[in-house]
């Protein structure tokens, strides 16, 4: 995997950060739509988990890491990763819980016995679909002030961002390089950044899920 890193010495490194720096007032974390989504996120786990750690002992990530095997199955371990943009250990760790609490099944493909395969039980069938009516319910009482058009315009828009989130914050894409192409003062010319997040879309196609 090519890794996008830059070779400049770490004085342009601190000149290059202090030439994006921003004008008094003008941006803050807190206008971040990424700091927007994490709040949004904590307040809706908080309520979900007071039910689903009360209920079946399951942790934010458990639950998590549980709609996506139930909406993408088969699948394996590197592909829950990629879907769930969590990091291994944390993956792991979760997985390890939920295979323990006979939620999730863990079992090499038929097909591919090279390949480990991650399926719900009977049992985590059960578990999700009594949890995913107070996720609807969440996401709906969450959105209850918008019109069908603006629920509909926002889940598209969020689903774009997502898109290109997935591109743009790649592990194949240094930060520096995302400070050059997207900072404050940036030369609005094709860099690094553009041609790492070109290359990954280009090679998405054929990256086989080990």
């Amino acid at each position: 995997m090519v890794k996008w890193k830059s070779s400049e010495t770490e004085d342009h490194v601190g000149e290059e950060l202090r030439r994006h720096h921003l004008p008094e007032n003008f941006f803050t974390p807190e206008d971040s739509i990424a700091h927007v989504f994490t709040v949004i996120s904590n307040r809706v786990s908080h309520v979900l988990e007071k039910m689903y750690r009360e209920r079946f002992q399951l942790t934010v990530v458990g639950w998590r890491l549980l709609a996506i095997i139930r909406n993408h199955a088969p699948l394996s371990a590197k592909s829950l990763a990629e879907i769930s943009a969590m990091d291994q250990v944390s993956i792991t760790r979760a997985l390890d819980q939920l295979v323990g609490k006979k939620f999730v099944s863990r079992r090499t493909d038929r097909r591919d016995r090279r390949r480990v395969v991650l399926r719900l039980t009977k049992r985590g069938e059960a578990v999700y679909n009594d949890i995913v009516p107070l996720s609807y319910a969440a996401d709906k009482a969450i959105m209850s002030d918008l019109s069908d058009d603006e629920r509909h315009l926002i889940r598209e828009m969020v689903q774009k961002v997502a898109a290109r989130t997935a591109e743009t914050m790649s592990d194949e894409v240094d930060w520096l390089a995302i400070l050059s192409q997207f900072g404050y003062q940036a030369s609005g010319t094709k860099s690094e950044c553009s041609e790492a997040i070109e290359q990954k879309s280009q090679g998405a196609n054929i990256v086989s899920d080990n």
